[in-house]
């Protein structure tokens, strides 16, 4: 009869010899495929089903090949994806951008389909002259146009959009309620070297809540306003423009107010490298009237001004992340100690290998307030936020960590329950 410490020792070695037979076999079978990094806000589950003949690999220094995709938003309601394939280890040096345009009407999974199949058509072209070539192929389908879709494709516009939403939302429970109404128009004509927009608003919120007496507080905010531009590109680094808004609003204590006001912009970079960088300096200087509905602090109900504001912008979209900065200073010409200094940032940033580091916040100091009504604000206005109330500063500040670590070349998709 077997010795059954020696049975179970047999058998112990054979359950580990077979899983690290398994293990090695896996990994080897991983690493011999191309290995490929996506950094998007895509469907990346569909990406998976589509390009099964590669790893899709979650840390990009593993990668031979990183596609690195920036979206950008159309005046349109569209957007255009910028696809930039860069090659790694034994395929530095290989090098692919273009971009890939969808359209407003098009349905979020066509979206995707469109994108996934320019990935892949791309990702073909990127590997023709490597001796990865053998895992693309490319099909090509060639359809006869007929007359009506030449004729479709005809711009009967003239490069005008035009938008128009609603929206209604209302919430009640036994002590509270609010109800939200949003409705809003615009037209938008952009061109190489225009760019025109107009675009009215309205906002409308009712807001109770019922009192420990069993009374009932209601708060009424409405806000119309109306804004327009146009803007004339001059080189590869210059813009001028016009600037003109109308508005209404019980929350500033408007009756009326207009702003109009030439700008100048400056792009440090080519406009062309919008999608990956930009460092733009403006300058806009404008006539403001503003008729209020009570009197203000500075006991006025009426008043016309003059401000000048002066930003900054600087936006990169590179492969290690994304970041934003920005820096706004104004002020009425008529007395410099009305002014605004705002300070604004995001940053998205992969750190090492798998760990990311996110932050965002922002700064205002202001002393520019000059539509405040005179006397105390009403209980119900503060408990319910339906008009502003006086401050020197306003700040926010959000960051977080991520960190992503385990199998590098798991392709599976699996989304049962």
């Amino acid at each position: 009869m077997a010795n059954p410490i020696t049975a179970m020792n047999s058998f112990l070695s054979s359950v580990m010899l077979t899983a690290l037979t398994l293990i090695f076999t896996t990994n080897v079978s991983a690493q011999a495929r191309l290995n490929l990094f996506t950094d998007c806000q895509c469907n990346k589950t569909l990406l998976k089903q589509e390009i099964n003949y590669v790893n899709h690999a979650l840390d990009p220094a593993s990668a031979q090949v990183n596609l690195f995709i920036v979206t950008n938003y159309l005046s349109n309601g569209g957007k255009v994806f910028n696809l930039s394939f860069k090659g790694q280890h034994e395929l530095e040096g290989n090098q692919l951008s273009f971009k890939v345009p969808v359209s407003a009407v098009m349905t979020g999974r066509e979206v995707d389909e469109e994108l996934t199949s320019r990935i892949k058509l791309g990702l073909a072209g990127f590997l023709a002259g490597t001796s990865y070539a053998a895992l693309a192929d490319v099909k090509v389908d060639i359809e006869e146009e007929n007359q009506d879709e030449a004729e479709d494709r005809t711009d009967n516009w003239n490069a005008w959009i035009f938008e128009a939403y609603a929206r209604f939302n209302t919430n009640k429970e036994s002590q509270r309620g609010r109800t939200d109404l949003r409705m809003g128009f615009e037209a938008d004509r952009t061109t190489p070297e225009l760019r025109v927009r107009f675009a009215p608003n309205f906002f409308y919120r009712s807001q109770s809540v019922t009192q420990t007496d069993g009374s009932e507080l209601i708060s009424l905010r409405k806000d119309i306003w109306a804004n327009s531009s146009v803007v004339k590109s001059i080189g590869d680094h210059w813009s001028v423009g016009f600037f003109a808004s109308g508005s209404s609003s019980t929350f500033r204590n408007i009756d009326y107010g207009i702003w109009i006001a030439p700008a100048i912009e400056y792009n440090f970079f080519n406009y062309n490298e919008v999608p990956f960088k930009e460092f733009t300096v403006a300058y806009r200087v404008g006539w403001t009237h503003n008729d209020y509905s009570e009197e203000t602090v500075f006991l006025r109900t009426e008043e016309s001004l003059v401000r000048q504001v002066l930003d900054a912008n600087l936006r990169m979209r590179q492969r290690w992340g994304n970041i934003f900065a920005g820096l706004s200073g104004g002020n009425y010409l008529n007395d410099f100690s009305k002014n605004r200094l705002s300070l604004n940032g995001q940053a998205d940033v992969r750190l090492i290998k798998g760990l990311s580091f996110n932050v965002g916040g922002s700064y205002q100091i202001i002393n520019d307030q000059i539509s405040l009504p005179r006397g105390e604000a009403s209980v119900e206005d503060i408990l319910l936020g339906q008009s502003q109330l006086a401050t020197n500063f306003e700040a926010d500040l959000s960051f977080g960590l991520k960190y992503t670590f385990g199998s590098l070349y798991n392709n599976v998709v699996n989304t049962r329950l």
